[in-house]
């Protein structure tokens, strides 16, 4: 990996150069998408066949049955329905197909048919078709026929019965048409029809053809999924006082898929880490790893060229997987992600997107496209973003959700929440702490800051910088810099965070930072008295705890002392958090102090030494400041500390 060996003093750059080349690559695919639109407008279009009932080499054609007793056939359509839909069940994938009439005008209701469509057979007329009989009152459109099918097809097509004019040359009650949009191609029989543009066929005036004679094959190219394809039929004259009946069938419906296509793509967000560096992508079948496509990219820096496949064609039950590898770099220093498409719908095929799984060497990376069938036009892109350093945390309030303020509570409350004062960031029921002031730094730990930052209302930091931050096995620490007048007072993890960047690693989240109030400290401290006669022989073990009176044993109660007496002290220190608490010190300085215009004196009345867990040997008689020495404390395991003292007054002769 090439990294430099030193940390960048300037990070927001960073953002700007992402943002350009955010927008370099935006205008790029704006280009291509605008020069594919001219070259063609659908990459996996296939080209334009309008041989009737014929698919394209190499593509599967699918039929409606005219008549048959399982689906998907015409005879199980029912009269008077104006929509059906004919399902294909594969175990690649259901393929529905459906036919749907709109606009139909002047049914006729004769010949015993009270409606219409209606699947039958017509002597003389139509077969085995989806008929509508019109009455010829006037000119206009009678009906539209629309097909479509929930897959890309490269072709579709149906017959036309029976679209002709009336037999009498003199008078002319009807003249039948059909137009076909969306690209649609029809056929004719040159007697019996006349045709524009080989889209819209009219029959000849006075032509009236009999069963089959003047059948019309109407056939559109390829079409994307769900893609409507028209058909409008018309009556075109209407003698003056003259009314008949013209008839229309259709049948032989089918449709074309070709087979599974895909396109790969490779795109850069950003810029090389390395200028050189370049990225094969491979498409292999996974059944015997033979290469399908594979393409090496050209360019340098941002720029990427020779970046794409062409529509590969694939081969439907077969899985395939697609690879990327890197030449003259590390794939390490990009973090790659991928996302597939399929213009068909309704398919099975099996893929995802999300970052591209990387092998145990970091050589390669790979992921895989399963249970193609035909009509699947799948496109992946695969997107490489150089690797970015990030380094994040957020400054908590690590009282475990507990509302209580009371700094004596070690009942469970405190000392049976799990989440209290533990040093972890428990989001589901700690919160961040909003405070502008605190400030977040990175830096050698040493002497050497190489970025700053604030965290936000909900107490998050971050920092980012590219891949040649910093080297690989080089460390750095991420320090918290506290106000000087702060709520939060009490830490419950340390101030600063040590990091050692390791291989392939770019991301250095939750360094977080734990703090609770004063009130919310896991340290409880508590003192209780013993006032007595300074007995010569007194054993702290045996003294009761919390009296009421303060001369029966030890108590939180305050009593007045007579000078010349003694009052023993029992301070208790708990610790009702979850972390071991460590170098406890805890101080308490003797009373001295002017009381009715005396100056009342407390002095030590034994000497005190380090078995007491005192730091240093006090005489009899000090008055001033003892100290423990520092200690540990682990969760609800008290520990107690003793001294004895003695009053007096300094216009008494009381020692």
């Amino acid at each position: 990996m090439r990294q430099s060996h030193k940390f960048l003093e300037a990070i927001d750059m960073s953002f700007y150069r992402r943002y350009g080349h955010q927008m370099l690559i935006m205008v790029g695919l704006l280009l291509f998408f605008m020069f594919s639109r001219q070259a063609l407008a659908n990459p996996f279009a296939t080209p334009n066949d309008f041989r009737a009932e014929s698919c394209p080499s190499g593509h599967k054609k699918y039929n409606i049955a005219n008549n048959a007793s399982t689906d998907p056939s015409l005879s199980f359509w029912e009269s008077g329905e104006e929509l059906r839909t004919f399902t294909f069940n594969e175990n690649s994938g259901s393929k529905v197909f459906t036919i749907s009439f709109s606009d139909i005008e002047d049914i006729y209701l004769g010949n015993g048919r009270s409606e219409s469509p209606f699947y039958d057979s017509l002597n003389g007329v139509t077969s085995s078709a989806i008929t509508l009989s019109h009455i010829s009152t006037t000119v206009k459109t009678n009906h539209s026929l629309t097909v479509q099918v929930d897959r890309s097809v490269s072709k579709i097509g149906y017959k036309i019965q029976d679209l002709d004019s009336t037999g009498s040359s003199n008078q002319i009650p009807y003249i039948e048409e059909a137009e076909a949009f969306n690209n649609g191609r029809l056929t004719y029989s040159p007697y019996f029809h006349e045709i524009t543009n080989n889209s819209k066929v009219t029959g000849r005036a006075g032509r009236n053809c009999s069963l089959n004679e003047c059948n019309i094959d109407a056939t559109w190219p390829y079409s994307t999924a769900n893609s409507p394809v028209v058909l409008k039929h018309r009556n075109t004259r209407s003698d003056r006082g003259l009314t008949s009946t013209h008839s229309v069938g259709y049948s032989d419906f089918y449709f074309c898929l070709a087979p599974p296509k895909i396109i790969v793509n490779k795109l850069l967000d950003g810029s090389r880490v390395d200028g050189d560096d370049q990225f094969r992508i491979e498409l292999q079948r996974t059944d015997n790893n033979a290469f399908v496509e594979a393409f090496t990219t050209t360019g340098s820096n941002d720029v990427v060229t020779d970046n794409t496949t062409t529509v590969t064609t694939l081969t439907e039950g077969v899985n395939y997987t697609v690879s990327e590898q890197i030449i003259n770099g590390n794939l390490l220093d990009y973090q790659t992600t991928y996302t597939c498409s399929n213009a068909t719908t309704g398919t099975d095929v099996v893929f995802s997107s999300g970052e591209m799984p990387v092998n145990a060497d970091g050589t390669r990376r790979t992921f895989a496209i399963n249970n193609v069938s035909y009509g699947d036009e799948i496109t992946c892109n695969v997107t490489n973003t150089p690797s970015q350093y990030t380094f994040s945390g957020t400054v908590f309030n690590d009282n475990g959700g507990i509302s209580s303020n009371d700094k004596f509570d070690t009942s469970s409350t405190f000392t049976g929440n799990s989440a209290y004062f533990n040093g972890i960031y428990d989001r589901s029921v700690e919160s961040g702490i909003n405070d502008i002031n605190v400030q977040i730094r990175l830096t050698n730990c040493s002497d050497t800051t190489y970025a700053t930052t604030s965290i936000n209302e909900e107490g998050k930091y971050s920092f980012s910088f590219p891949s040649n931050f910093i080297s690989v096995g080089q460390s750095g620490c991420v320090v918290q810099d506290e106000p000087n007048e702060w709520t939060y007072s009490v830490d419950t993890t340390a101030n600063e965070i040590p990091i050692t960047i390791t291989e392939g690693n770019y991301t250095y989240d939750n360094l977080n930072f734990g703090e609770v109030q004063i009130n919310n400290t896991a340290l409880v401290l508590e003192k209780q008295q013993y006032v007595h006669d300074c007995s010569a022989t007194l054993n702290y073990s045996s003294i009761l705890d919390n009296e009421t009176d303060p001369s029966l044993g030890f108590s939180e109660v305050t009593a007045k002392v007579d000078p010349g007496q003694c009052i023993a002290y029992k301070i208790t220190a708990t610790n009702r958090g979850n972390i071991v608490l460590n170098n406890i010190v805890i101080s308490d300085t003797l009373q001295k102090e002017g009381v009715d215009g005396a100056t009342v004196t407390s002095t030590l009345a034994d000497a005190i030494s380090t078995a007491d867990g005192f730091a240093t040997d006090r005489a009899i008689g000090y008055n001033g400041t003892i100290t423990t020495q520092p200690f540990s404390l682990n969760k609800e395991a008290p520990r107690s500390f003793y001294f004895n003292t003695q009053y007096g007054t300094s216009n008494s002769n009381t020692p």
